[in-house]
């Protein structure tokens, strides 16, 4: 999705074990699968359960479907919800001393201010966050191969397969109504976080590829602020209860069927397994053969 750009830097020499779910009520069953959207091509991810399951389902749905037809959607929405039309500038959201930190950003970076300033800070937040991740600090680190798991995907399920549970149009309306000081902390936050050892490439895809949900999703979250305040809210919380909704509709239908999303919405308090297991659903962590992670004792993983 547009919110989560994780990448993930080269192969794991561990067996790969992605966090999946299955939930089931008395007669039917759904897979959750914690996804990441930015990642090293070559890096060995998919598991037999998971290739299994995504066989099996009639439907996968998406956050949002990211085909050709997507990306020229994109741009035109980019325009219209990211950019002002009204003569401001980036730097007309900034106080002095933000105006500062995003320059030195930029420096240390090797990017142009003129690239953002036309832009609204959400867009601009989104577009340091992707550009930084895909080529590290100053330039270190980059990636030059980068294929998430949506991406890889899409190649290989047909389209009448395919769904999704937002449209790039809610999308850019949920992050353009954010506050306009909201969206200054998260530009801030992003550049913040972009100097933390737990915020490198290579330690958010090692997290994912573990299949350590919890650690992942505190990396991830820490750029949201409180689990309280008001962003994380529209972005996670508001999103996992609507979702969440949407899956009981399918599990009440028997729709046999696969939910990809990123991985930072499947836990915690308020991740989709959470409030499905919160609604009566039996929802188990199928990557593990005996407990999930924090049971009794270490569990052994399926291979």
């Amino acid at each position: 999705m547009l919110l989560s750009f994780l990448a993930g830097l080269a192969p794991a020499a561990t067996l790969a074990a992605p966090a999946l779910w299955r939930v089931s009520d008395a007669d039917s069953s759904v897979w959750l699968f914690g996804s990441i959207h930015i990642l090293d091509k070559d890096r060995d991810w998919r598991t037999q359960r998971f290739n299994a399951a995504l066989a099996e389902a009639d439907h996968v749905y998406f956050e949002m479907v990211l085909d050709m037809d997507a990306y020229a959607t994109l741009t035109r929405l980019s325009m219209l919800y990211g950019r002002n039309r009204d003569g401001r500038q980036l730097s007309d959201y900034l106080t002095g001393e933000q105006q500062e930190t995003l320059q030195a950003f930029l420096d240390d970076h090797g990017l142009q201010r003129e690239m953002i300033e036309s832009m609204r800070p959400w867009l601009a937040d989104l577009t340091l966050m992707s550009l930084t991740l895909a080529t590290g600090n100053g330039g270190e680190n980059a990636m030059t191969q980068q294929a998430g798991v949506e991406l890889v995907l899409l190649d290989e399920i047909a389209e009448e397969r395919r769904r999704e549970l937002e449209t790039a149009e809610t999308q850019f309306r949920m992050l353009a109504g954010l506050p306009d000081d909201e969206q200054v902390s998260a530009l801030m936050r992003t550049i913040a976080a972009s100097e933390s050892p737990d915020q490198a490439l290579g330690a958010l895809a090692e997290l994912w590829h573990a299949g350590d949900v919890e650690a992942l999703a505190r990396t991830m979250n820490a750029a949201l602020g409180p689990i309280d305040s008001p962003i994380y809210r529209r972005l996670l919380a508001d999103r996992n209860r609507r979702w969440s909704t949407e899956i009981a509709e399918m599990l009440a239908s028997n729709e046999d069927a696969m939910i990809i999303v990123g991985a930072g919405h499947l836990a915690g308090p308020v991740g989709v397994p959470t409030l499905l297991s919160e609604a009566g659903f039996k929802v188990e962590r199928m990557d593990y053969s005996v407990a999930p992670p924090g049971a009794a004792g270490r569990p052994s993983r399926r291979r």
